[in-house]
């Protein structure tokens, strides 16, 4: 790419996230400038530059006073074309130090919206934040509604645009030995698998998921559960939470438990896709969602889909993708179907061509950029704290 054409991106997202690393991995590629702020240490990432907010120990108001130093200084230095803010908890309060100038582009999750319905300082914080967003892209229509509706986020500043599932992925699927992954893994080779996609915690619901699998593998020998912990949060608190969830995924699993597989370390995109690829179900059952990429990434890898009843599902399978709702109560119905579900090569196919035709990473990575390129060439935003 020429330099007329790169663009200076500046991520505020979490340098531990596998979404950050997704996104790095697919700018830079693109030949674009990636520098990414970052609330919390994480591992480097070798295509951007990165950078962490101040006093990563001090308490969270002192931390705001100094981010907002470092984040004027940070704009200053880099130029960035582009702010895009990755979440709107910590990052969408981080994103409030940003100076005027850049445009802001905002990808709200799901589990943002849902911490602001519990909560009206939160709320007031979205709100804020959604205020001073030159383009908001949410990744549901669920999630467009509830920005259009609660927080009057007008439709000439809001697209649902879904992440698709990346290129190099796509790419790797006929790659993939199936085979040799179960054997780097320790899976039983003519097991049928079950993978939970998640990261293992309440919000994923990873213990239904065990309380379900126990009462199908009763009946199905053949049956095998591939758990994922997921990647550590930074919080010490959080963290402690989520070491003592994952203890007791470990004992639910019971008698069965030499038949359940938990990897309690994190695993590196590649290696989980390549994880989908060797399993024959892939499970997700959160009581709210988005528009999610590992269910998309599951659907390439060939696995049947077992998912919770909630609206992004829904609209997924509108969309195009085959999968399996199942209606709560979920560790009921995920425990019924998996006593009977098998593999089929017609939906295999289907879902195949579904992610190749309409989920391809690399056009959502190219509309991306033409909002990227809109938004600089717009001209600044104006917006300052």
């Amino acid at each position: 790419m020429s330099d007329e054409g790169r663009l200076a991106i500046l991520l505020l997202a979490a340098a531990s996230s596998a979404h950050t690393h997704r996104w790095v991995d697919a700018l830079s590629a693109a030949g674009h400038r990636v520098v990414v702020a970052s609330w919390q240490p994480g591992p480097k990432l070798p295509a951007a530059d990165l950078h962490i907010a101040p006093a990563v120990s001090a308490p969270l108001g002192v931390r705001l006073a100094l981010a907002v130093r470092w984040m004027h200084r940070l704009v200053r230095d880099i130029h960035p074309d582009v702010v895009h803010v990755h979440s709107l908890g910590s990052y969408g309060l981080l994103s409030l130090a940003v100076p005027g100038g850049p445009a802001r582009v905002l990808s709200p999750y799901g589990g943002d919206m849902r911490a602001a319905r519990r909560s009206a300082a939160r709320a007031v914080m979205l709100a804020l934040v959604l205020r001073r967003g030159d383009m908001v892209l949410p990744c549901s229509a669920e999630l467009g509604a509830e920005l259009r509706n609660r927080y009057k986020v007008s439709p000439a500043r809001m697209r649902v645009l879904s992440w698709g599932v990346a290129e190099d992925l796509i790419a790797a699927r006929c790659r993939v030995s199936p085979a040799a992954v179960r054997g780097g893994f320790g899976i039983p080779s003519d097991a049928t698998v079950v993978l939970s996609t998640r990261t293992t915690s309440a919000t994923y619901r990873t213990l239904e998921i065990i309380s379900a699998f126990v009462q199908a593998a009763a009946r199905r020998p053949d049956l095998f559960l591939v758990v994922l912990a997921g990647a550590q949060v930074d919080r010490p608190r959080a963290r402690r939470a989520q070491e003592a969830y994952l203890e007791q995924v470990r004992a639910a699993a019971g008698t069965v438990r030499n038949r359940v597989l938990i990897i309690d370390h994190p695993l590196a995109r590649q290696q989980t896709f390549e994880l989908m690829c060797a399993s024959d179900i892939a499970v997700s059952i959160p009581p709210g969602d988005q528009h999610s990429y590992s269910v998309l990434e599951a659907a390439l890898a060939g696995c049947r889909l077992l998912v919770s009843d909630i609206p992004p599902y829904r609209e997924m399978i509108k969309d195009g993708l085959t999968a399996d709702l199942l209606a709560e109560p979920v560790a009921s119905a995920l425990a019924q179907r998996l006593r009977i579900v098998s593999v089929d090569e017609q939906i295999q196919r289907r879902n195949e061509e579904f992610i190749v035709s309409h989920e391809h990473g690399a056009d959502k990575l190219a509309t991306h950029e033409r909002i990227y390129r809109r938004l600089s060439t717009a001209g600044a935003s104006g917006h300052s704290l």
